[in-house]
């Protein structure tokens, strides 16, 4: 019995976290707009660029990944260093930008910040990925053009560290627009 629960122990900590997991969704929406067509969207989140496991090169993989699934628009949802992880190391917010950097999507790349990332230095990380060619939409939107007409993206700060505004957000969507909203934490505790 202690075999196997070693073993188990060893799958949990060594094995299992070091895998790269894509998985893909289909997701109706009623109302969405039928002259935009479907679009392939990569979320990615959580990345803890230091926790073990997770190296410069595994974010290099990642982004490989991501651009081969050939995605409309790829958008990040926050996270992006790391505080106090048993056997991790910090890494500089520029350096996950930078492995971050090749990531293409013929409608953009998108962020926004997660509770992660206030802890440490939320102005830093926002202008690592400016620097890196990512928008980072912070209680914000914007439009984006394509071939069907215009698709907005907002993103909602994270509702643990800032005082998450969705209405200010939204506030430049117009009535009735497809709109894609991303948030790190969609709790909607505190949300005003």
């Amino acid at each position: 019995m202690a075999t196997v629960g070693g073993a188990l122990a060893a799958w949990a900590v060594l094995i299992e976290p070091a895998w790269i997991v894509t998985r893909e969704t289909s997701l109706p929406i009623v109302r969405w707009p039928t002259a935009l067509g479907p679009l392939r969207i990569v979320a990615i989140s959580d990345l803890h660029t230091g926790a073990p496991h997770i190296s410069v090169d595994t974010l290099h993989e990642v982004g490989e990944r991501a651009n081969a699934a050939h995605p409309d628009l790829i958008v990040l949802l926050g996270d992006y260093v790391i505080h106090g992880v048993v056997g991790g190391h910090f890494v500089e917010p520029e350096r996950t930008a930078a492995a971050l950097r090749d990531l293409a999507a013929p409608l953009g790349v998108f962020a926004v910040l997660g509770n992660h990332d206030w802890w440490y230095d939320g102005g830093r990380v926002t202008r690592a990925l400016a620097g890196a060619g990512v928008r980072v939409l912070e209680d914000a939107a914007t439009p984006v053009r394509t071939r069907g007409g215009t698709l907005w993206i907002a993103g909602v700060s994270d509702v643990r560290t800032r005082p998450a505004a969705i209405r200010r957000a939204l506030a430049a969507v117009p009535e009735g627009a497809p709109v894609i909203v991303l948030t790190h934490n969609p709790t909607p505790t505190g949300a005003r």
